[in-house]
């Protein structure tokens, strides 16, 4: 990508967003607080204008919202490729191994890798940010095992401005960290503060009940990949994982705990 087209398409969405600001001085704060996933589809409508960016057809990209697509490659109907190319989306931790293993989800923001094609291969070589908002110019995927589709999806990082490729397993439709911790977790991992409020306690996997100590951070799972199924999913449905100190330093186990969505606050 050429350094004038960057230029160019900062100097617009930095005129687009000074826009927005003298709009709010002059209108009437609403009362209702604007949708993260508006000012990111304004940014890649920014983008695809400053940038020319078009698709197979030479058409410039219409981009939009798709919260109702399900992401990470899932189709929504078994067996048909799901397009993503023009959504703006969000580059999301998938599994949690990497956080999940040990000790380290305090540590945010968690890192996804970047991806370069050499040949018929994919090399690593950069980083993106957890949370970081992106338009989907192409993609590069075929059906696998379980009737999932993986491989790569070009992006547009909406942050830098800059072209690159995750993986289609790191990408969600939505921004689920500000909705609802319920809801939340049907996207992907986040991070929540317990406090018990409800009377409940967390139950374990095998059903038995536990003071957990007000203020410990959990791990949030997402539920659809949760190793565990809730044995008390009318009380305590969301899954979690905390960490227990070891006996040697520095060493930690995990424990998965169901919780009640009152004693939980999402925080990333």
């Amino acid at each position: 990508m050429k350094s004038a087209n960057v230029t160019d398409f900062r100097r617009t969405a930095a005129l687009a967003l000074l826009i927005a600001l003298l709009v709010s001085v002059c209108v009437p704060a609403p009362a209702k607080a604007a949708d993260p996933a508006d000012v990111d589809l304004m940014l890649a409508g920014s983008a695809v204008s400053a940038m020319g960016l078009t698709d197979a057809a030479g058409t410039l990209i219409q981009p939009h919202k798709a919260p109702e697509l399900l992401g990470r490659g899932n189709p929504d109907v078994t067996g048909i490729e799901p397009d993503y190319r023009g959504t703006v989306g969000y580059v999301a931790l998938q599994t949690g191994w990497e956080v999940s293993r040990f000790n380290t989800f305090t540590e945010t923001p968690w890192m996804l890798p970047l991806y370069e094609q050499e040949g018929t291969k994919w090399k690593v070589v950069g980083a993106v940010a957890h949370k970081t908002p992106v338009l989907v110019t192409d993609q590069q995927i075929k059906e696998e095992r379980g009737h999932k589709f993986g491989g790569h999806l070009q992006v547009i990082r909406l942050d830098t401005f800059e072209e690159a490729w995750i993986d289609v397993i790191h990408f969600v439709t939505a921004p689920y960290w500000s909705m609802n911790l319920t809801d939340a977790v049907g996207y992907g991992y986040c991070i929540a503060v317990y406090n018990n409020n409800s009377g409940i306690m967390p139950t374990d996997r095998k059903g038995n009940r536990g003071e957990l100590q007000e203020g410990t951070r959990v791990l949030m799972c997402e539920r659809r990949t949760a190793r565990y199924v809730s044995p008390d999913k009318k009380n305590n449905p969301l899954p979690g994982i905390i960490f227990r100190s070891g006996e040697k330093k520095d060493s930690y186990y995990r424990t998965f705990l169901f919780f009640n969505a009152n004693d939980l606050t999402l925080t990333y």
